[in-house]
């Protein structure tokens, strides 16, 4: 909700006494709640984000966009969850969402943070754009892909994208003011008038002279709203239309592949493993995009008919305000969600993520790793063993041990014996010539069972 509106909040008459209103109403008790758990939940998960996007193995221009999107994510939670608590969960029902206009750092508060949640709010919008757009430069074209995947590149778009939202946010800094009012307050029992002090917000004469109410409510629906929206429809049916071409060529690629999986050098298998994680990467920044066209799109629709249509324009604002908490619960769950995604979407993300944080699930998976190779190392050494023995004549054996036996003294015959036995069994193309030998059979044989 607008500050424009804030001082004339809430208006309670028949007309209002519909279902949305109803629906407004009854919402606005839990909102401070699930927006305070979202907070929580939010600031987390960007902060799990950001330590894992900003290690070393991890920076590319992709990263750094995601981490200035979990940073700015963050600074704005930062400020909605003190405000989501001091204005919806210590406030009466019957002035939710509004300050205690007695209250001068309640006011300033209640100021600070709607102006700070639009820049920020701003910010991310337009980093979700330049995200999809280095995307998709990255994929379609290859003469860019150089120049687009270096990070002071990535740097220099967020630099960008930073101070543009600011410069578009400077008219809502400057359209009001705080101005302070007395009334008297008197007491008929103890029989004495106290005057307090009533805090109000106020357009500046600025703001009158240059129409910026105006001025800021287009800026609001058109450059964060519809514009945003419309870029990323484009931007994210484009990277579709990348990812189904991608998915096509490599299925074309395993069908009229004449060479098996075993002859293929590991130069191809690593170069399949990257394009499948680059399809799922594009994949990922798909539905981030989406994610954020299911916030944005209603927002922007909503305040395109309350700009276009001049007799309906105040109807189309009150459903916008109506819808205003709505709104919110919805940007902050999406503001949260992105670390979700990750973990499912992308395997260097995970595994990052266990190597910075789950030290336990490291070990095990190292203690993992240890057994099933010591596991297929005995599976293959016995494979070759038993290939040996369809490989080799009997005669050949049978000759060696012979020979064996004969040079064996009396005393060792037994020996030699227990040496043939599990020669049978576990057989080897090294013929037994003297004890040493035998006995190291005997030892790879018992390691090997």
């Amino acid at each position: 909700e607008s500050i424009i509106d804030t001082n004339d909040m809430p208006i309670y008459d028949n007309d209002n006494k519909n279902s949305l209103f109803r629906y407004k109403t009854l919402y606005r008790t839990y909102h401070g709640v699930i927006s305070s758990f979202v907070c929580i939940f939010g600031l987390t998960c960007n902060l799990f984000n950001i330590i894992v996007l900003t290690r070393p193995l991890m920076r590319s221009s992709t990263n750094i966009i995601l981490t200035s999107l979990a940073i700015s994510d963050l600074i704005k939670m930062l400020f909605v969850l003190p405000a989501a608590i001091l204005f919806y969960c210590l406030q009466i029902n019957e002035r939710k969402s509004e300050p205690d206009f007695t209250s001068h750092f309640q006011v300033t508060f209640y100021m600070i943070q709607m102006l700070v949640a639009l820049t920020l709010h701003c910010i991310s919008t337009w980093l979700t754009v330049l995200l999809a757009g280095f995307r998709y430069v990255f994929l379609s074209c290859r003469t860019l892909t150089a120049s687009v995947s270096r990070a002071d590149r990535a740097l220099i778009g967020v630099s960008t994208v930073v101070i543009v939202s600011t410069l578009l946010c400077i008219p809502s800094y400057i359209e009001h003011r705080i101005v302070e009012n007395f009334i008297n307050d008197t007491s008929s029992l103890k029989n004495y008038t106290n005057i307090l002090p009533l805090y109000r917000f106020e357009e500046t004469k600025l703001s009158k002279y240059l129409s910026l109410r105006g001025t800021v409510f287009v800026l609001h629906s058109v450059m964060f709203k519809l514009i945003p929206c419309f870029l990323l429809l484009v931007f994210s049916f484009l990277l579709i239309h990348q990812l189904r071409n991608a998915l096509a060529k490599a299925e074309r690629l395993q069908k009229h592949s004449i060479i098996s999986l075993n002859m293929m050098n590991n130069g191809r298998i690593r170069g399949r493993r990257r394009e499948k994680e680059n399809r799922r990467t594009t994949l990922m920044l798909v539905i981030v995009c989406v994610l954020f066209l299911i916030t944005e799109l209603p927002q922007g629709a909503i305040l395109l008919l309350a700009f276009l249509s001049k007799k309906k324009s105040k109807y189309y604002y009150q459903i916008y305000q109506q819808l205003g908490d709505t709104f919110d619960i919805l940007a902050l769950i999406n503001n949260s969600v992105n670390f979700i995604l990750y973990c499912l979407m992308s395997r260097a993300f995970r595994d990052t993520f266990k190597q910075t944080f789950c030290f336990f699930c490291q070990k095990f998976d190292r203690r993992e790793s240890a057994l099933s190779y010591m596991q297929s190392s005995i599976k293959k050494t016995q494979h070759q063993l038993n290939v040996s023995i369809a490989c080799e004549p009997l005669s050949t054996y049978k000759s060696a041990i012979d020979h064996q036996t004969n040079k064996t003294p009396i005393e060792n015959n037994t020996k030699s014996k227990k040496a043939s036995v599990q020669f049978c069994n576990y057989s080897t193309t090294i013929p037994l010539l003297d004890e040493n030998k035998i006995n190291g059979v005997q030892k790879h044989s018992r390691f090997s069972s």
